[in-house]
């Protein structure tokens, strides 16, 4: 049965509304993983939230789009509760592109819960998604929103075919972790860079480095905690107790307080992540002890790209899974195995559920070296890096998700402190407070830092030596990624190359542009960045 899951804005232009992001395809064929993409990735727009016309093609390769079995489209709205009008306008609309096809509704988190359970190698357990906001559900007559998806739970037993779907108090205010943390990234990053912000430039994720820079009091919070609410906190009659709930105060009278305690942009950024990381710590830790969540949990959701508080998180618990693709860009996987596994099909994921997109290892090249010998190739190419050259590095399968791991990748020795400057001004173009990531092979991770396996690069970790400060940030930490010879055998090759194992490692990209993701859009990128080498499979190309 052949199965594909799809997000993306149906009828309208993202780029006016500005309502949709990080749309997609993911293609299932008898319940085996063919292929994912993000629309961004092909279309060369930064979270490109238009329909995925792109990344559709780009799944299904050879396969025609009448021999699709089963769309399973997540919408923008609640499928249960929306408009039946919209609904059966979103069928038609696909019906057209896939008209041997059955459509299917999936609401959003439960596309989030399914890409991180399914993607899981546990049996047996719970799962939580966190994020800005899901699924809605609009009042026609009222004209606003009166439900939305931020917080859901649940548990599952594959072996028994069991999932059970629940959500959590989403009403103003309550468990909006997601618009919390964005609401106030967005004022401060304004603040500090003197520039507009929106969903597109991703201020959250300038945050978690600036926050290392500040401090501030902590002492008073913006939101209350209960574990035992009252039937009439939300008006509902039939509720005694529920839920942990976490309910933050309104946005205008936290800011004019944050001003009022003139704070730097660098404090209000430690607050915010304190507070983001402090609550969110608490939230889970109660759901654990109520019993909403199993000790085995799978996260997914836009929350759980923020990896200090992933790392406060995961001590919480004997086992955690979060997905590399835990964002909106996951969305299109967890709607083809939501349906792969209510149509009863094996699932199949690869053993590296990071690299989910096309291989190029068979590209011919018109100029370059080409070596027979890969191991003779990364001779030279740690040689080039020892001497504190850029690296451009195209490998195998792109990477799913926001994040570079190892396959469209920027490398660099991380031994000498320069080098994150001379990054910063010769290619990246970034802040100066975002610290990058490193690279290690895992069995090397220990000597150099403080924590266990970090796969899909979603935990920061302690630097316990002085020898890599282009990849330590000010907090003495790194979000580093461990590799195996299974994971990445290549970049894995790489590494031992090095007298010290270890490299600073970033996406192919400039800032604000898309990851490259076929050959033509590295050359382009090594034509037009200033970059030192490219390596694309056993091609070498020097500037």
């Amino acid at each position: 049965m052949k199965i594909i899951g799809l997000y993306g804005a149906l009828n309208w232009d993202t780029d006016v509304s500005g309502f949709m992001h990080d749309s997609g395809a993911s293609f299932f064929d008898g319940g085996k993983h063919i292929r994912s993409i993000s629309e961004e990735r092909l279309s060369r727009i930064k979270i490109d939230g238009n329909f995925p016309y792109k990344s559709i093609d780009y799944c299904l390769g050879d396969v025609s789009r009448e021999e699709v079995d089963v769309v399973s489209y997540v919408p923008p709205g609640n499928h249960r509760s929306v408009n039946c009008v919209l609904e059966e306008n979103n069928k038609k609309f696909l019906k057209q592109l896939f008209p041997n096809a059955k459509i299917w509704h999936v609401r959003h988190h439960l596309a989030h819960a399914a890409s991180s359970v399914f993607t899981s190698p546990f049996n047996e357990g719970s799962f939580l998604t966190i994020d800005g906001a899901g699924s809605s559900l609009w009042d026609f007559a009222a004209k606003e929103i009166k439900f939305y998806e931020n917080t859901s739970h649940g548990f599952f037993d594959k072996r028994k075919n069991l999932f059970r779907f629940y959500d959590l108090p989403c009403q103003p205010g309550v468990n909006t972790f997601g618009d919390f943390y964005f609401s106030f990234s967005k004022i401060i990053i304004e603040e500090k860079t003197s520039k507009k912000m929106c969903f597109r430039n991703r201020p959250e994720g300038k945050i978690m480095g600036l926050s290392s820079y500040g401090s501030c009091d902590l002492t008073d919070v913006p939101y209350t905690k209960s574990t035992e609410y009252a039937k009439n906190f939300f008006n509902i009659d039939q509720y005694e107790f529920g839920p942990p709930v976490v309910n933050f105060f309104d946005y205008d009278v936290v800011n004019n307080y944050l001003n009022k305690m003139g704070l730097t942009p660098e404090d209000k950024s430690f607050w915010l992540q304190n507070h983001f990381q402090n609550s969110i710590e608490w939230f889970v830790s109660s759901l654990k002890d109520e019993g909403y969540l199993d000790d085995k949990v799978c996260f997914a959701g836009g929350c759980f790209l923020n990896i200090n508080a992933n790392s406060v998180i995961q001590k919480l618990f004997s086992e955690v899974h979060i997905p590399p693709f835990t964002d909106d860009s996951g969305i299109p996987t967890g709607a083809a195995l939501w349906a792969s596994y209510k149509l009863n099909q094996p699932i199949e994921m690869p053993y590296n559920i990071a690299l989910l997109g096309k291989s190029y290892d068979d590209c011919v090249l018109d100029s370059g070296d080409y070596y027979n010998d890969f191991n003779s190739l990364c001779d030279v190419v740690a040689k080039a890096l020892s001497e504190n050259k850029i690296v451009g590095w195209f490998q195998g399968k792109s990477e799913s998700g926001p994040r570079a791991l190892g396959s469209r990748s920027i490398l660099m020795s991380p031994t000498d402190h320069s080098n994150k400057d001379t990054l910063n001004s010769r290619v990246k173009h970034r802040e100066y407070w975002r610290p990058f990531a490193g690279v290690v092979p895992e069995e090397c991770a220990s000597k150099y830092f403080d924590g266990g396996d970090n796969p899909y690069m979603l935990f920061s970790r302690k630097v316990i030596v002085d020898s890599l400060p282009a990849i330590t940030h000010e907090d003495k930490t790194c979000r580093i990624q461990t590799v195996n010879k299974k994971l990445n055998p290549k970049l894995h090759c790489l590494l031992h190359k090095l007298d010290t194992p270890v490299l600073l490692n970033t996406s192919f990209n400039d800032n604000g542009e898309p990851i490259v993701e076929t050959p033509e859009d590295a050359i382009n990128a090594f034509k037009n960045m200033d970059l030192d080498l490219l390596v694309i499979g056993n091609y070498l190309l020097w500037k």
